[in-house]
Formats: structure tokens, C-alpha cells, sequence
């Protein structure tokens, strides 16, 4: 390189690094010490996980926010269900809602019907291309959407679900009866263990906690997205063989008395005994019981996590979850504020410590491994086994297993809702019909042999296709 080349390559670099200054400058600018910001933010945390997440924005308010000017007011719903109504009210200015708050936690899918309201901050225009490729892909993919794709989610820490086993239970029926832990790698196996099992005993096995997520990856592996694309419309593609399949290892077990589910999550049945195993989020690791009132005595159970499972011949698929953060369009002063609290919270280590005392991931690449969250389980003496166990599984997990997250689009927040309640109310309503039927002389399995009848489930596919098409329509 010649002399005049260096020379006005020299300029270009200074006049860079000056442009970067200058407009790091003007945002420091909108901060200030003696007069701070206040940022509000929204969640839906509830327990331990709050209290983790309060002691954080103490930690951020007594160091970065107090050296620049920041002051976050956290404020719980204590439900995602809650918090979403909370923030939809307030978009929509209803009557004796609160203003917006700064940021708030929010799935795809609200803040998605959210953005079509207010429009959120874009977070592209706050955060690095840099500082976003720290973060696991993936996880960054379920926050974009928009005609250009922007980043309104800013992912904070995730989960999964796995396989949650009471090994105490378990051993003792794989002793009197065979059974293997392979045969719950798949729906398939799992079904014909949770008979077995109900054959053997009399009881159910198993529960299964979030359906819509059921319904969505067990599309993706039998026959690919429930959804396809074109500009905004969106297309509702559930095919008869996929939903009998789904049918035959979820309705039918449940009817017949193989699976169960009477509390409001599975955890709960686990706590009283009526089942051995269930699908739940990493994140209600904490959860699992570590004894079981049996008359009138306390019996101590293990825990064994196994991968969520698969139906079989088919590539692996499960779902990430874990609400991000959205900043709602204000002042640039309270938007800039609000991102430079995120940008610390996603930041190592009070990201790791987050995650790890709620049994969530960090979402920044370099922080997804067992040493580091193992090591800093120690330094929190988190001891709680059925935390790491959920990790090390999900971990593994990460490596084998495609991530499926849900695009939002017109009206999605509908639809995973119907998701969510058509194939287990079906369940519930038919139970109801099973009972007063068999009360009043029927035999049982003549009225279950009717109620699982390809007629039957013709009827449910029917009623699920036309309810969910009815709503994209008038989207």
C-alpha cells in the first residue's frame, strides 16, 4: 500500500471511529446521574424466579444504573396469561389499564398482536450486529418478525421440555414387570409403557403439560409445519394422518385411563402420586417432589430426565420457550435506558445466575455449557439434583434435537390458544360422557371403543380445522 493510500485509509478509520464516539456520545447524553430514568418492566414471574430476578435489578440499580442514570421498577403478574392481558389493555388504552411499560416480557405470539397495536422498538436499532452474534441463533429467530424481519424479542434466558420420571416408582415396576427406559424415547413406546403400566397396576403413568407444544413438534416430525407462509396470509396445514396419529397417542391413552391430568400442571400430579412420569418445561425442574404422601407417611422419591420424547423413525424435534423482552416505543432517553439494562442482564455472569437458580439457559452462545453452569450452581449452592439433571438432559438435548419456535402471525395468539384446549377439553368432556355412561349400566369398553372411533376423531379434526381456519380468515 502506497503512502497516499495509508494516508486516506487512516482518515476513513478516524472518521469512523469519530461517527461512533459522536453517536455513543449523544446516548450518554440522554442519561443522567443526578436525574435517573425511571424504566418499568413487566413480568410474569412468580417464587424463586422473582426473587432471582429482583435481586438482579437491585444488583443492576445499585452499579450500572446508578453510575448512569437508570432505575428499574420490576412489576409481576405472576402468569404469562395475566401479564399478557395486562400489556394488551394497555396497548389498547382500554379503561382503568396502566400506560405501557418500557419493557415487558412477552412469547411470540402476544407480542406479535401486541406490535400491530403499538409498534415495539426495534431492536436492531439499540443492539450491535456483534453484540446479537454472541446470541444462539436460534433463539434469536423467534423474536423476528415483520416485513423486514427486525428483532422485537430480545431472548433473556429458555427452556425446553423434557421427560420427568419418578425413578423410585419406576424401579420398582421395571423389576416386576421388564420394562426398559428405551421405550420412552418415543410416543409410541411411551403409550404402550403407560398400558402396561395401567394393566400392572391399575393406575395412570403418565401426564403431558403443555398440548400446543405437543401438537406443534409432533407435526414438524410427522409431516412438517402446521403452518405455511405466503406475505401475511397464513395457511393451516394439519393433515389427516398426522392428526390420527396425534389422536391415537394422546386421546386414546387418555380416555382409556393410561395418562391422567387433574391438577393445573403435571408437577402436580407427581406430587400426590397419581403418576410416574410427565413432559414439563426445564424450567419447573425445581418442582419435581422429593417425597410423596402415601397414608399418612412421606416416601422419598428420585428423579431421573430423560429426553423429551420423539414418534418413531422420525427426526427429533422440541420446542424452545421462555418469554424475551420488548421494549415499547416511547422517548429514545427511556428506549436507550431500557436497552442498556438488557444488554447487562443478558451479560455474564448475572445471566448464567439467573438462569441456573430458575433451571432456564442463558442465551448467549459462549455461556450454553455444562462447566459453566454447573460452576456457577456451585458458587449459588444451588443443590437441588433435579435442577442440574434437567440441565445435563437438556444440554444433551441441544446437540441432537432440532429447536421449533413458533412464528407469530394474524391471529396465532387464537390459534395456539385453541391448540392448547382442543384435544385435552375433548379428553375431559368424554370422560365426563365415559363416567355417566358406564353408571348407568354401559360397558366400559364397548362406550371407549365408540368414543375413539375414526368417526369420533373425524369429528374433533373437523371441528379443530374449521375453528382455526374461521380465525386466520377474519385476520
Amino acid at each position: 500500500m502506497n503512502r497516499k493510500m495509508l494516508f486516506a485509509a487512516m482518515i476513513l478509520i478516524g472518521l469512523f471511529y469519530l461517527a461512533a464516539c459522536t453517536a455513543t456520545s449523544k446516548e450518554a447524553k440522554l442519561l443522567d446521574p443526578d436525574n435517573p430514568i425511571t424504566v418499568s418492566v413487566w413480568n410474569y414471574y412468580n417464587g424463586s424466579t422473582k426473587n432471582e430476578f429482583d435481586t438482579l435489578v437491585s444488583e443492576f440499580n445499585e452499579t450500572i444504573g446508578t453510575e448512569k442514570g437508570i432505575v428499574i421498577e420490576a412489576q409481576s403478574y405472576g402468569s404469562v396469561n395475566d401479564l399478557a392481558d395486562a400489556v394488551f389493555a394497555s396497548a389498547n388504552k382500554e379503561i382503568g389499564s396502566m400506560p405501557m411499560p418500557d419493557v415487558f416480557a412477552a412469547y411470540p405470539d402476544n407480542a406479535f398482536r401486541i406490535n400491530q397495536i403499538s409498534e415495539l422498538v426495534s431492536l436492531n436499532d439499540y443492539f450491535s450486529k456483534d453484540e446479537l452474534s454472541q446470541i444462539k441463533p436460534e433463539f434469536l429467530s423467534e423474536g423476528q418478525f415483520g416485513s423486514n424481519q427486525n428483532l422485537k424479542i430480545l431472548p433473556i434466558a429458555k427452556s425446553t421440555e423434557i421427560l420427568y420420571l419418578n425413578k423410585t416408582y419406576w424401579d420398582a415396576f421395571a423389576a416386576e414387570t421388564g420394562a426398559s427406559l428405551d421405550s420412552l424415547a418415543t410416543w409410541e413406546g411411551l403409550v404402550e409403557t403407560a398400558k402396561r403400566y395401567y394393566n400392572h397396576t391399575g393406575k395412570s403413568f403418565f401426564s403431558l403439560d403443555a398440548n400446543a407444544n405437543y401438537m406443534l413438534v409432533s407435526a414438524m416430525e410427522l409431516g412438517g409445519n402446521l403452518y405455511t407462509f405466503d406475505g401475511d396470509t397464513t395457511t393451516f396445514n394439519f393433515s389427516k394422518d398426522t392428526a390420527y396419529r396425534i389422536w391415537n397417542n394422546y386421546y386414546v391413552p387418555y380416555i382409556n385411563g393410561y395418562f391422567v391430568k387433574s391438577g393445573r400442571f403435571s408437577s402436580d400430579d407427581a406430587k400426590t402420586g397419581n403418576i410416574v412420569a410427565y413432559s414439563g418445561s426445564t424450567a419447573g425442574a425445581a418442582y419435581f417432589p422429593t417425597e410423596i404422601a402415601i397414608a399418612d407417611q412421606l416416601v422419598p422419591v428420585e428423579l431421573i430426565t430423560l429426553p423429551y420424547p420423539i414418534f418413531e423413525n422420525t427426526k427429533p424435534y422440541v420446542i424452545q420457550q421462555g418469554a424475551g423482552m420488548c421494549i415499547s416505543q416511547s422517548d429514545h432517553a427511556h428506549e436507550y435506558a431500557a436497552a442498556v439494562f438488557l444488554k447487562w442482564f443478558i451479560d455474564s455472569p448475572q445471566n448464567t445466575e439467573f438462569s441456573v437458580s430458575t433451571a432456564y439457559l442463558p442465551v448467549k452462545t459462549a455461556a450454553l455449557n455444562k462447566e459453566s453452569i454447573f460452576a456457577e450452581m456451585d458458587r449459588e449452592n444451588i443443590s437441588n439434583p433435579a435442577v442440574k439433571k434437567s440441565i445435563t438432559t437438556t444440554m444433551d438435548m441441544l446437540d441432537t434435537y432440532n429447536l421449533y419456535g413458533n412464528r407469530p402471525f394474524n391471529g396465532s395468539y387464537e390459534v395456539r390458544n385453541i391448540l392448547e384446549k382442543s384435544l385435552f377439553d375433548r379428553v375431559s368432556n368424554d370422560l365426563l360422557i365415559l363416567n355417566q355412561r358406564v353408571a348407568n349400566g354401559e360397558n366400559a369398553t364397548a362406550v371407549i371403543a365408540e368414543l375413539s372411533s375414526r368417526d369420533q376423531f373425524l369429528t374433533w379434526y373437523n371441528g379443530l380445522t374449521d375453528e382455526i381456519k374461521t380465525v386466520l380468515e377474519k385476520k
